[in-house]
Formats: structure tokens, C-alpha cells, sequence
């Protein structure tokens, strides 16, 4: 009981009142500075008033998230924290990839437009990071990965800190190469994710924030056979209690937007917790929601191009015509196949037809994730 205190509770509650604390003045420091969220032109109509709402609301409970853990690390009897390498190197990652944020986000308010650092630097940044993450940890033997044991059969790996396979989860040892992969590949598309699921007031915050706190309790529930897990619960329940103090003034209608600083850094410190405390098996159904909104800014993205009318000027193959659609910028316009993208807004769209409201919408994609969150922690209490 006294180390869910310490690792879940305390620091959760720490990081919601920091938050909480510092955003009124944040925010009336931002507006003086005329520091406004710039709306993409194909966003939807109905958030042009939004174009006045200050942004990089993300800042803050990225310093809160970051006092409050790096304050739990020196508490003595904080278990699973004792200057441990790899909860320093979690959290600081996190923040690294929310520096990214901020950069972009500074671009767009110097520049006065909703376009910030080329994605290219960005996502290669992201995976850089990831890879240093990797590195770290493989040195520390930290390439684990949690699986039911049904799974691990299938795979053949090598075993970790519980060798019997009869247990309902086991412990795999992941090669480094593909630990190493694996972390690239996760940060910069977790990352990447969250940022085109924030896009309504409230909806990142909301769904981050459970997020996080299920994996808090999945990392506490491995701690007794590797102590780490409790750290690395620790960073988790702080971020989502400064997600939940954020949420305060993020929901409808919002006082101020996290900004590119705030998606990239929740998504970045997602990815580093999942590898570090070797979760990816879980965290597949826990980010479900992430998934399909990327998935579906591809699909619209690919359908546009591929419905173009185009004449070549010289006869090609089927295939060679495909190419040309998805790597040319053609002329003309193709059709969609949602009423907008990422994923959120076409719901908005079609919802709104039906008299629905921004924050009814937004409450229906809470309502998802907290049945996903539900779902997996029953699984992984049951296993």
C-alpha cells in the first residue's frame, strides 16, 4: 500500500496541483504576448474562433511532469528509483521530444502560420531519439518484453526474469537489433500519432491522461519481479495527473491548446515508458484510437490521390500508374473517403449533422479509450 502511494498516488497528485497552479498565469502571460494557435485552412469552419486561443499549453505540465518525477527520484523509500539510469533517460527523452514541440511551435508563431519545422527534420529527430533510448537501455539490459505466454511459445525468444512458461506472462529478452528497431520506429510514430489526434478541445488531453494511468498501474503490478517498474509507474501517473490538471482549462471550450510542444512530448514519453518497461503488447489495444486516426490520414491521403483523373502523356502499366499518382504531385482533385482527416473530425462532421456538439464528441472518444483502458487492465489483472 505505501509504495502504490508513493509511486502512483503522491506524485499524481503533485503534478495535477502544480499544473492547475501555474496555467491561469501561464495562460494570461501567453495572451499578453499574443501567443495564438494558428488553424490549418482545411481544418473545419467551426474552430475559426479558435484562431485567437493561446497555444504551447504543453510547456507546463511538461516542467511539472519533469520536477515531479526528478523530485520523486531523490524521496528516500521511493522504490524503484534509486538513481536508476533508465528512468532518468525516460523522462529526459519525453522532454527532448517535446523541445521538438516547441521549436515548431515557436516557427509557427514567428512565421504567423500553421507551418513549423519540415517534417522530415522532425520525424528523423524522433527517430534519433529513439534510437539513443534503445541503446541506453539494451546496455542495461533493460530489452525486455512483456508477453502472455501463449504468445511466447509462438516466438520461441529468450527467456528473461520468469523462465516458466506456464506462468500467464512471461518475460522475453528482444535481440537488440530488433529492440533497437522497435524503439525508432515506436517513438517517432507514437509521437507523430498523438499529434493528428490533437485536434479538438480536450480530446488528447482526455484520452492521454487514461492512458497513462493504466499503464501506471500495469508497470506497478510487474514491479515485484523488477523494482524499475515502479519508476517508471512513477512517471506515468505523474504525467496523467498533469494531463488531468491541463485538462482544467483544455476543455470545452478551451482556455489554451498544448500545441505541438504538449502532443509531442505526451507521445514521446508514451513510447519510452511502453519500451523501458517492456509493455508494447499491451500498449497496441491501450493506443488503439492513435492507430486508426494515423491510419486514417494514409487512407485519405492515398484514396485522394489515387481517385485523380489523369491522362499520362504516354501509354504506362496499371502499376506504373499507381506510382506516379502516390509520388507526383498531380493536377486536379481526387475524392475522399472520409468527410475530413484525421479520424475526429470526420465524426465531428457527421455528428454535428445530427445536432451533436464539439464537447459531446470529444466525450464519446473519452468513452472509448476508458473501455479499452478497462478492457486491458482487466486482461493483464486476469493474466
Amino acid at each position: 500500500m505505501l509504495a502504490a502511494l508513493y509511486s502512483l498516488v503522491l506524485p499524481c497528485v503533485i503534478a495535477l496541483a502544480l499544473t492547475a497552479a501555474v496555467m491561469p498565469f501561464y495562460i494570461k502571460w501567453l495572451k499578453s504576448l499574443q501567443i495564438n494557435q494558428f488553424l490549418r485552412e482545411e481544418g473545419p469552419a467551426s474552430h475559426a474562433h479558435k484562431a485567437k486561443t493561446p497555444t504551447m499549453g504543453g510547456l507546463v505540465f511538461i516542467i511539472t511532469t519533469f520536477a515531479t518525477t526528478v523530485g520523486m527520484s531523490v524521496i528516500p523509500g521511493v522504490p524503484g528509483m534509486s538513481h536508476d539510469i533508465s528512468y532518468y533517460a525516460v523522462i529526459i527523452t519525453g522532454v527532448l521530444c517535446g523541445i521538438v514541440g516547441l521549436i515548431d511551435d515557436s516557427a509557427k508563431v514567428i512565421q504567423k502560420a500553421n507551418k513549423g519545422i519540415s517534417a522530415y527534420v522532425r520525424l528523423g529527430t524522433e527517430t534519433v531519439f529513439g534510437v539513443v533510448l534503445a541503446l541506453v537501455l539494451v546496455a542495461l539490459n533493460d530489452n525486455r518484453l512483456i508477453v502472455p505466454s501463449a504468445i511466447y511459445s509462438i516466438l520461441h525468444g529468450q527467456l528473461g526474469t520468469m523462465p516458466d512458461i506456464t506462468q500467464p506472462v512471461a518475460i522475453m529478452i528482444l535481440p537488440a537489433i530488433v529492440f533497437i528497431a522497435l524503439s525508432a520506429f515506436l517513438t517517432a510514430a507514437t509521437t507523430n500519432a498523438v499529434n493528428l489526434h490533437d485536434g479538438m478541445d480536450g480530446l488528447a488531453a482526455g484520452t492521454a491522461c487514461q492512458i497513462f494511468a493504466a499503464m501506471a498501474v500495469i508497470l506497478f503490478m510487474t514491479g515485484s519481479d523488477a523494482p524499475v517498474q515502479y519508476g517508471y509507474a512513477t512517471i506515468s501517473a505523474t504525467a496523467a495527473g498533469a494531463l488531468m490538471g491541463f485538462l482544467l482549462f483544455n476543455k470545452n471550450p478551451a482556455q489554451i491548446f498544448m500545441g505541438d510542444t504538449g502532443s509531442l512530448f505526451i507521445g514521446g514519453l508514451m513510447a519510452c515508458i511502453v519500451l523501458a518497461g517492456g509493455i508494447t503488447i499491451w500498449f497496441v489495444p491501450l493506443s488503439l484510437i492513435y492507430i486508426l486516426e494515423a491510419l486514417s490520414v494514409m487512407a485519405q491521403v492515398i484514396y485522394f490521390k489515387l481517385t485523380k483523373q489523369y491522362t499520362p502523356e504516354k501509354p504506362m502499366s496499371a502499376i506504373a500508374l499507381i506510382m506516379l499518382k502516390l509520388t507526383k504531385k498531380l493536377p486536379g482533385e481526387g475524392k475522399r473517403l472520409f468527410r475530413m482527416a484525421p479520424l475526429h473530425h470526420h465524426y465531428e462532421a457527421v455528428m454535428a449533422e445530427k445536432g451533436w456538439a464539439e464537447w459531446q464528441v470529444v466525450l464519446a472518444f473519452w468513452g472509448v479509450q476508458f473501455l479499452l483502458c478497462a478492457a486491458v487492465l482487466l486482461n493483464f489483472h486476469y493474466r
